[in-house]
């Protein structure tokens, strides 16, 4: 019985720390976003982001699939008020295609969603 009571109490732990991990890292496709270490992988190689491009791409690593306006993605990346259209937005999207992008010219991952704003495309890993 105490054996059993072990086993189980080593299993609960085993779970608890497995969904620990899988709640701290987010991955779609090759890129993978460690929300612990603040970093984002594609396939082995580490990408260096500032920390406005990791904040953009993790909002979008944690809505993959959903579009977001210039004015969301800055109201919540930067904290404030989005009151004109510059190019921020812009210029750090398209140094994050730069960076995670294989081409960047034809995007796989950030997609532009015209006259609305941005998403990231959900990627099915090929098996």
């Amino acid at each position: 019985m105490e054996f059993i009571a072990r086993v189980e109490a080593l299993l609960r732990r085993a779970y608890k720390y497995c969904n620990t991990l899988e709640n701290n890292h987010i991955t779609n496709g090759e890129l993978t976003l460690n929300k612990e270490s603040c970093t984002i992988c594609k396939g082995n190689e580490y990408i260096d982001l500032n920390a406005k491009e990791y904040k953009i791409l993790e909002l979008f690593m944690n809505n993959i699939g959903k579009v977001h306006t210039k004015k969301q993605i800055y109201e919540k990346v930067w904290g404030e008020p989005y009151y004109e259209d510059d190019n921020t937005i812009m210029v750090h999207i398209s140094h994050i295609r730069d960076k995670i992008e294989d081409n960047p010219k034809e995007p796989k991952y950030l997609k532009t969603i015209r006259g609305i704003g941005y998403k990231l495309e959900k990627i099915h890993n090929e098996e």
